[in-house]
């Protein structure tokens, strides 16, 4: 993985986010959604840091140990990167990817909610995101027998959602963070040699924005969110 971004910085070649299906910036439906799952957890972090309250748990561990600011800041680096076209793309860490699977641990929930709380008197808003979905898995993929977009079946949404999360993250070896900080270090070492994990691949350092830096940071995230 290293060799391939190394030898991408030097020919220049413009390149956003590093997946499996090759170097890519996300472009209509599928950034579209993108773009309204980091708004929807931008505001959870918000009304978290308004309310001084825990931050709400997302079910990604190396995402969910970090402060509100840091949150933003994360959300405001993987957004930039997945919306915008840059020179160079992030090094992928358990840091870094885990902030993509938030994304779309939060589409699940929306979609939940959205389940739930649908009502006869809201047609504006009573499928957003089952639209958002099926917009974003049609115009990149040819899959047939997708559910209607009235459809209440929770897990005919969730094949849905794990597949465009496949276009996106490289793997789920972020999920095991905890396991390798927790384990001394020659087995840790063992480990990610037997599994191809690089070796800076669980130590990115989270950011730690001071409080002067975070209008820089909102003001980002409002930018990737408007369009």
């Amino acid at each position: 993985m290293r060799s391939d971004m190394v030898r991408a910085r030097i020919l220049g070649e413009v390149m956003t986010w590093h997946s499996q299906g090759g170097d890519r910036t996300l472009i209509g439906a599928e950034a579209a959604l993108i773009r309204e799952t980091l708004a929807y957890v931008v505001d959870m972090v918000e009304e978290d840091i308004a309310a001084s309250a825990d931050p709400w748990e997302f079910g990604v561990a190396a995402f969910d140990r970090l402060e509100p600011p840091a949150r933003l800041a994360m959300l405001a680096e993987v957004g930039w990167h997945l919306l915008r076209e840059t020179e160079s793309y992030p090094e992928l860490t358990a840091l870094n990817e885990a902030t993509v699977a938030v994304l779309f641990n939060a589409i699940e929930q929306a979609i939940e909610l959205e389940i739930d709380c649908q009502s006869d008197d809201d047609l504006e808003t009573r499928f957003v995101w089952r639209r958002l979905l099926l917009d974003a898995i049609t115009e990149g993929s040819d899959l047939s027998d997708l559910p209607s977009v009235d459809c209440c079946d929770t897990d005919e949404w969730q094949f849905i959602i794990e597949t465009l999360s496949d276009w996106i993250l490289w793997d789920h070896d972020f999920a095991s963070a905890e396991y390798f900080l927790d384990t001394p270090p020659e087995q840790a070492d063992v480990m990610r040699e037997r599994f191809g994990i690089d070796d800076d691949y669980y130590r990115a350092i989270p950011p730690d924005p001071k409080e002067c830096e975070l209008p820089a940071i909102r003001a980002t995230l409002k930018q990737l969110c408007s369009r």
